[in-house]
């Protein structure tokens, strides 16, 4: 068991300060002695709640990057999570859960597909402009996004060849111009939002 720990404490970069009281660990090296904790035992199946919450960039990476390395070594890996990003990244399949019921279960992938609705294009340009302006033929929303702004279509292909044309009508050169597939965000945003009557 102290092989075993000392091993863990290692891998996790806990090991140097071993011998100093967790309450003066910062919040991230809190969750990967947690995660440390439920690997003592060597688990088959591990359930984690909100693994990386509140933690900064490198250490939400670093418990990304070890949750990845243990289910490739075995180890079935449970993540309850609102950081859908996460979720498409770690997750084989993901459940989505609303008032208590399993509403979809299925991979990230299929469950991205699942409205065409959904598919949009961000676009920024050189200049700014009035958002209002893109929204051209076969655009259901427009919002913008910080710098950019996303339209929402059923017909991506045909819009982007609408930008190509509102640019060069307006003197703009693009920053950024992407096709983007719907989020798991907006999937649950989709199926959890009372349809109108």
């Amino acid at each position: 068991m102290r092989r075993r720990a000392e091993a863990l404490l290692k891998k996790f970069a806990l090991y140097e300060r071993k011998d100093q009281l967790v309450k003066g660990f910062s919040k991230g090296m809190r969750q990967r002695l947690l995660i440390c904790m439920a690997l003592i035992n060597e688990p088959a199946i591990l359930f984690l709640d909100e693994p990386t919450g509140g933690l900064d960039v490198q250490s939400a990476r670093l418990i990304r990057d070890m949750l990845q390395e243990l289910n490739q070594s075995g180890i079935t890996i449970f993540i309850t999570t609102h950081n859908m990003e996460e979720a498409n990244q770690l997750c084989d399949r993901v459940a989505i859960i609303n008032n208590g019921k399993i509403i979809a279960l299925d991979r990230p992938e299929k469950l991205r597909a699942f409205s065409k609705k959904l598919q949009s294009v961000e676009v920024a340009f050189d200049k700014p402009v009035d958002s209002e302006s893109l929204k051209v033929s076969g655009v259901v929303q427009v919002k913008e996004m910080g710098d950019k702004v996303r339209l929402y279509t059923e017909d991506p292909n045909g819009l982007l060849l609408q930008m190509v044309e509102y640019a060069r009508a307006n003197g703009l050169k693009f920053v950024t111009l992407n096709f983007l597939a719907p989020s798991l965000e907006d999937v649950i945003v989709t199926l959890t939002t009372p349809q109108e009557v």
